[in-house]
């Protein structure tokens, strides 16, 4: 664990100028390795307490869980491995791990793309990374939380 919360961690990355996932991963000394062992419905997981990471080399969204398993390595304590199934988890400690995980990707993605904030359309962002339409309402509401970018209403509706 080498952050309390997850703000603290934003708050440090902002200075750090980048938001690409593999120089913020370098920066905070951790490893990751992409794997075949691991079965269908479990994306990653990591050992906070060595700073290591794994990765499915099967999912369909590996730069969101390299992003959610970063965060899991910056914040948690646990000796315990934490692992990132496919089905959508509840808990605490998830919740704020994707929390921190689309911040990075959304600020990533509009640093890459030259889009500005007002520009953004949440829809092309989840195709741009393989996301499943499950976290669409997550990322909405870290845009418009966490950054301030208003997200259209329409894209909600059936």
């Amino acid at each position: 664990m080498i952050y309390d919360t997850l703000q603290e961690a934003l708050t440090d990355m902002e200075t750090l100028g980048t938001w690409d996932p593999d120089r913020l991963i370098r920066h905070f000394g951790i490893a990751y390795h992409y794997t075949s062992d691991l079965p269908d419905n479990i994306n990653g997981y990591s050992l906070p307490l060595t700073r290591t990471f794994f990765i499915n080399e099967n999912t369909k969204s590996p730069i969101f869980v390299k992003c959610h398993e970063l965060q899991h390595c910056l914040l948690d304590p646990t000796v315990e491995p934490l692992i990132d199934t496919s089905m959508v988890s509840n808990s605490k400690i998830e919740s704020r791990a994707n929390r921190g995980a689309f911040y990075i990707m959304i600020k990533n993605y509009l640093n890459t793309t030259d889009i500005e904030p007002g520009d953004f359309n949440i829809l092309r962002f989840a195709e741009s990374y393989q996301l499943e339409t499950k976290h669409l309402l997550f990322i909405r509401n870290v845009a418009e939380q966490e950054l301030g970018i208003k997200i259209s209403q329409g894209v909600f509706s059936l």
